[in-house]
């Protein structure tokens, strides 16, 4: 069967694979070529797609999956590839950190422009 993995800016897979195993809201569950047609949401999770006995790995943000025909369509505001499981822990690693460092920056600016605004109010009183 055909996946198609898109996020909202691109689509970064569009491949043949065997198996399709997804973090659904319900509990993870698996898909074969001969599936009913069927839509899923999904929550966070591992994505794992099996092709020639080999699997490869995604970590994505919740999303949608739909399943017509022979295509399975794949929709999530966030998804990071990994190779094996480990690879994958240590790309997250790092993707997180450098979100967490971006937050950081991100409440410094707000808590100056808070403490900017109080002060422009003490002033006009």
């Amino acid at each position: 069967m055909q996946i198609k993995l898109v996020l909202p800016n691109q689509t970064i897979l569009d491949q043949e694979v065997d198996k399709i195993t997804a973090p659904g809201t319900m509990g993870s569950f698996q898909i074969l070529p001969r599936h009913i047609d069927v839509a899923w949401s999904l929550k966070p999770g591992i994505l794992i797609l099996e092709m020639n006995e080999q699997e490869d790995y995604y970590a994505i943000h919740q999303g949608i999956l739909v399943k017509e025909g022979e295509t399975v369509y794949i929709a999530s505001f966030e998804a990071i590839k990994g190779n094996s499981l480990e690879d994958l822990y240590q790309v997250l690693v790092e993707s997180y950190r450098v979100q967490n460092d971006q937050e950081k920056k991100a409440r410094e600016v707000l808590i100056k422009l808070e403490a900017d605004t109080v002060r422009r109010f003490m002033e006009i009183e």
